[in-house]
């Protein structure tokens, strides 16, 4: 019959005697005292029981045919579940020969014949209980273990009195050590590498010497890998009487706590991407590497990185095919960077030389104690010259380039702060001049980078505070010399500085995104004023309205078009939106999208400063363009240079071939007029002409009729 593991009610006793009267009597005796009996009258009998029923206690008498009582106490002490069972051996012997020989056997304990029926119950319950304490124990023991296992844990100490060592199995085991064998104290330290065992030796004997705790954490190496990181605890034991006893110590592994503080440290210290530093670790070290050049007098420099048109390949290219460029310049500055420029990028323990990349395209190289502003120079060329190399991404090839700024310590700066900033307006004026360049800060630089943000600051004043007019500049047919169109042109009238051209402000506008709610004060304030000069009588033009391109796919640009004409009641035939061949150069979807959207609304698209952009003439079937509006740079001396001239008829007769209406602008004086005329240029506008006036002297040359 199978063991049934349901908790019992009463504990089970198996009486275990040849003699059946003998057995009657135990058990009566069991059963007053609260037992439930079972009986086998041989030993292999009591085998099977055993097995079926599991008793928790055991009458055994010694001396039975077959097989004896010494005989079956073993062979139950063999069996799984036979270790904890409490067995009382019934004998009529009292030799101390047989006693011996029933504990090694395995009993708990013995009790002779004739038997006190009375004790007998009494020790019953006492062997039971101490029973369920010495399994308890074992338990507890089993749990501890498995406990240590889990954590990784082990023990050891030492006997203050006598210096000796003991190490158990768990930290033998550990430490990569034989439990068999007996462990010393520099066994215990063999583990750990050589040029720091002597340190770990030094702080637990000082410890021993003067009874205080330590805590060390060290790695240790075995023969083979992997190598862990273990952490070495230990504090004094005091006996009863309150005197020094032992050192009582606790090793555990804590290689996967290490592991991942060092993840923890490379998220908060390096970039994710690229495995550079990041910003914080650079102005951490940034602000070491000023302390120890104003301690030793010395001059480091900081360079500033920026890629060129950046935003252009994520917009066409993706995001993913972006950050494999990240990950190739980062990889392309490690590698320019020669080993005399001592710089770090892996585990920095001190201010020294290091690569960073502080964001988005942005990088930044501390080049320390250098002698001469020139190994600078020579080093920003390198990286110039390693970046421009085209690279392979996705199956893509990529051109890309860089501009940078060097700011130097400390003629440029003595604080972190101003260092990084004046580095960072160095490689905005590199890229004001033309890009993949490098330029030095200066104190000018510095004034211009004052300006700059004040109108920052000022322009956000602007719109709420109505400084912001347009002008309009007439838009000529030549044939004619009839005013038939008008460019509106932003003019912005600050309350200090007077008029501030829009190559000063537009920019900053561009790069703060105010440029999307200026976009639409020019379209709502110019589609207002063609229907005022509508309602005066004055003769139908056309108003064209030059808005910045910057992140066009963003400004809901369609929807903003949709609302002025509706606020306007201006018919969509007579509103001209220009886009310069920057945004077609995107090439982007949602460019493209968004020019459709356009069209959809019945207005005419111009082609803003044409012939400056990269493949021009692919746009002119690739987008839906209406016009196309010869660059200004082109017209004032096509007089004089033939090449000029040539340009301007080339793009007339193409345009004009495609169906595209041509504008001249730029037109300053007769000549020009004249030889652009000549040339069957259908439109034109300049100083000429008129230059870009208020809405009240415009509707003075519109009354006129032509200029």
């Amino acid at each position: 019959m199978p063991h049934d593991n349901r908790p019992r009610q009463k504990p089970l006793a198996m009486v275990v005697d040849d003699d059946l009267s003998l057995r009657i009597s135990m058990g009566a005796a069991l059963k007053k005292s609260g037992f439930n009996v079972i009986e086998a009258e041989n030993g292999h009998l009591a085998l099977d029981l055993f097995l079926s029923q599991r008793p928790d206690l055991i009458l055994l008498d010694v001396m039975m045919p077959e097989m004896d009582g010494f005989e079956t106490c073993t062979a139950i002490r063999g069996l799984t579940w036979g270790l904890h069972a409490q067995i009382l051996m019934v004998t009529g012997l009292e030799d101390t020969i047989s006693i011996e020989k029933a504990f090694e056997a395995g009993a708990n304990d013995f009790v002779s014949k004739p038997i006190n029926w009375t004790m007998l119950g009494h020790r019953a319950r006492y062997m039971l209980r101490a029973g369920k304490a010495f399994e308890e124990l074992n338990r507890n023991r089993s749990r501890l273990a498995k406990t240590q296992e889990l954590a990784k844990l082990g023990n050891w100490q030492i006997d203050l009195a006598t210096r000796e060592f003991n190490c158990s199995s768990e930290a033998c085991q550990l430490l990569g050590l034989n439990p068999a064998t007996k462990v010393s104290f520099l066994d215990f330290l063999t583990p750990i590498p050589a040029h720091e065992r002597n340190l770990v030796k030094t702080k637990i004997d000082q410890a021993v010497t003067r009874l205080k705790t330590f805590a060390l954490s060290y790695p240790i190496q075995f023969s083979a890998p992997p190598k862990k990181h273990i952490l070495n605890q230990g504090e004094i034991v005091f006996n009863e009487e309150g005197m020094p006893e032992f050192m009582l110590g606790v090793v555990q592994d804590i290689s996967q706590l290490k592991q991942a503080e060092e993840e923890i440290r490379l998220l908060a210290f390096y970039d994710g991407l690229t495995g550079l530093a990041n910003r914080m670790l650079f102005l951490d070290r940034l602000d070491q590497a000023i302390i120890l050049a104003k301690r030793y007098r010395q001059v480091f420099a900081l360079l500033f990185l920026d890629l060129d048109r950046f935003k252009r390949i994520n917009d066409t290219l993706g995001h993913h095919t972006g950050d494999l460029l990240l990950k190739q310049v980062a990889k392309t500055l490690n590698q320019s960077i020669r080993g005399c420029d001592t710089v770090t990028t892996g585990n920095v323990k001190k201010a020294d030389s290091m690569i960073a990349r502080l964001g988005g395209d942005e990088f930044t190289i501390l080049l320390s104690n250098i002698k001469y502003p020139g190994n600078a120079a020579l080093l920003a060329r390198r990286i110039i010259r390693e970046i421009t190399v085209a690279h392979t991404l996705g199956g893509h090839e990529i051109s890309v380039t860089t501009s940078i700024g060097i700011s130097l310590f400390p003629q440029d700066g003595e604080e972190s702060e101003i260092l990084l900033k004046n580095a960072d307006a160095a490689m905005y004026h590199a890229k004001g001049n033309g890009r993949n360049n490098y330029q030095f800060y200066t104190e000018a630089l510095n004034r211009k980078a004052m300006e700059r943000f004040s109108i920052e600051r000022d322009l956000k004043k602007a719109l709420a505070n109505n400084q912001l007019i347009l002008y309009y500049q007439p838009q000529i047919h030549l044939s004619t010399r009839k005013i038939i169109g008008a460019e509106a042109l932003i003019r912005w009238i600050h309350p200090e500085k007077g008029l501030v051209p829009p190559n000063d402000f537009i920019p900053v506008a561009e790069e703060t995104g105010q440029i999307i709610e200026i976009n639409q004060w020019v379209l709502k304030t110019a589609c207002r004023q063609n229907r005022k000069w509508r309602e005066s009588g004055l003769p139908l033009i056309s108003m064209a309205v030059n808005l910045s391109g910057y992140k066009l796919a963003d400004q809901n640009i369609v929807q903003t078009v949709t609302n002025a004409l509706e606020r306007s009641s201006m018919d969509p035939g007579s509103l001209e939106i220009e886009i310069t061949e920057n945004v077609l150069m995107q090439e982007t979807d949602e460019t493209i999208a968004t020019l459709e959207g356009l069209k959809g609304l019945n207005l005419r698209i111009a082609l803003d400063d044409f012939g400056t952009g990269y493949s021009s003439l692919s746009y002119l079937t690739a987008f839906p363009v209406d016009t196309i509006k010869i660059d200004r740079s082109f017209v004032p001396g096509c007089t004089a240079d033939p090449k000029k001239l040539i340009i301007i008829k080339a793009i007339i007769a193409m345009g004009q071939s495609l169906g595209k209406t041509i504008v001249a602008e730029g037109i300053e004086t007769m000549e020009q007029f004249e030889l652009i005329r000549l040339h069957g240029c259908d439109q034109g506008q300049g100083y000429y002409f008129s230059p870009p006036v208020p809405e009240d002297r415009f509707a003075g040359l519109l009354a006129k009729g032509d200029l």
